[in-house]
């Protein structure tokens, strides 16, 4: 009944979503570069009432001289400009009722503007004033760093923050990706206003950056209203100097126990190094970990320590495939008395992964649910000008939408046991456990 559950389910999703699909297929997506090497991606929809515009730097911690310096720079943008201070682009943005998102990943920085034809001019003034011309004023820096620092902190009382955060420090040392995005606690008082500037002048600059624009804009409109201010605007071409992780060669497990007498279960990550997001073993990992802990009360690991034994609430796996390779772990939350028996019997699942064979049940449930809920990431204007960007930084192509179905269909069962045996590290893991005793 289950298994006929869950496929009724998908079966959904993919009827939901297939016009998404198809929609996405039948993009009329325009690229060009302009002469400053800007790139823009334009896509025409008459059909909403909302522009939606960003922009992707390749700016983040891989580049930064001091941790949080990415952060505070994107987050800074909109805290004043050469024309206006924080509280007048505050009050611009109020009074246009647009949006400004910022989001820092650890491969790259990425600014969405939303706003309505009507405004759109006006708001695209503002969006490239932020984006050209920040000040960065003392007051303001001041002002997030202490912001930064209360949310850090507030953070260190999470299990699961602690668990995770010791774990990318104990798998990638001192590389950027070993750290938080925002940063650490402690060294924030070291920032001073001058590595945000530098930081900006040598990575905000339009050679680099990917421009994607969506909405009921024409092309006469596109080059009057978003090309003519970005062509207008020149930097330095420079190419980022970023160095792989370096992993430690482990013979034996890394075990890690953080002692917290206050819990009264244990939260427990298991990990090892993963792939980067070109590896060609992507869609193979994507529907092993699927089976594996990815895909919810189906998954393996939650029939076997959820389901059957009732020893946690959740279990999952999961991997972070960046521009450089990422991770791959294991969480789990237990009653502190259980931790050992739940640590073997993750051990176990990863070691059948390898060693057994997958059921063509499994793979096609897995491929099914991972095809058929793509369009998700799609499903609205404002994720696809969001996505668009980061399919050209990562050299997907523009037809990946359409081709991630087939990338997913190709995957044999030999390739997932071919990434299971190459992943996941049954005998020299790193364990994370923060709990009592």
């Amino acid at each position: 009944m289950r298994r006929l559950l869950i496929f009724s389910i998908v079966s959904c999703v993919i009827i939901l979503f297939s016009n998404s699909i198809a929609g996405a297929e039948k993009m009329d997506l325009k690229t060009f570069n302009l002469q400053n090497g800007a790139k823009i991606k334009y896509l025409y929809r008459d059909n909403i009432p909302i522009a939606y515009v960003s922009v992707l730097i390749p700016a983040s911690p891989l580049d930064e001289p001091k941790p949080s310096v990415a952060y505070l720079t994107a987050h800074l943008l909109t805290h004043g400009t050469k024309t206006r201070t924080a509280t007048q682009i505050e009050d611009e943005i109020d009074f246009l009722a647009i949006s400004i998102e910022k989001k820092v990943t650890y491969d790259y920085t990425i600014l969405t503007l939303s706003a309505t034809k009507r405004h759109l001019k006006e708001a695209l003034n503002l969006f490239f004033d932020i984006l050209i011309n920040p000040s960065f004023p003392e007051e303001e820096i001041k002002k997030e760093i202490s912001r930064v620092e209360k949310s850090l902190k507030q953070m260190e009382q999470d299990p699961s923050f602690i668990a995770y955060k010791s774990f990318l420090k104990t798998l990638f040392g001192p590389h950027p990706y070993g750290r938080l995005i925002e940063g650490e606690p402690e060294e924030l008082k070291n920032i001073e206003r001058q590595d945000i500037l530098e930081f900006y002048t040598k990575h905000y600059t339009p050679n680099n950056m990917i421009f994607s624009i969506i909405g009921d804009i024409n092309e006469n409109e596109l080059r009057e209203l978003i090309e003519k201010p970005i062509s207008m605007w020149y930097g330095q071409k420079k190419t980022r100097n970023i160095n792989p992780p370096s992993f430690v060669k482990r013979d034996k497990p890394l075990k890690i126990f953080i002692n917290r007498d206050d819990l009264t279960q244990s939260t427990i990550i298991i990990g090892f190094e993963g792939i980067s997001r070109k590896d060609p073993d992507f869609y193979a990992l994507s529907i092993m970990n699927y089976i594996l802990g990815g895909g919810g009360l189906t998954s393996r690991l939650a029939k076997q320590i959820r389901e059957e034994r009732g020893l946690a609430y959740s279990v999952y796996s999961t991997f972070n495939p960046y521009l450089l390779p990422g991770a791959f772990y294991i969480e789990v939350k237990t009653k502190a008395e259980n931790t050992h028996t739940v640590i073997k019997l993750i051990i176990e699942e990863l070691k059948k992964m390898k060693e057994k064979t997958l059921t063509s049940e499994e793979i096609k449930e897995a491929k099914a649910f991972l095809s058929g809920s793509f369009p998700l990431r799609i499903d609205t204007m404002k994720k696809i000008s969001e996505f668009l960007p980061v399919i050209e930084f990562y050299d997907l192509g523009d037809d990946y939408i359409k081709k991630y179905p087939e990338y997913i269909e190709k995957v044999t069962i030999d390739d997932i046991k071919k990434v299971a045996n190459r992943i996941l590290n049954t005998e020299s893991y790193i364990l994370v456990v923060v709990g009592k005793n």
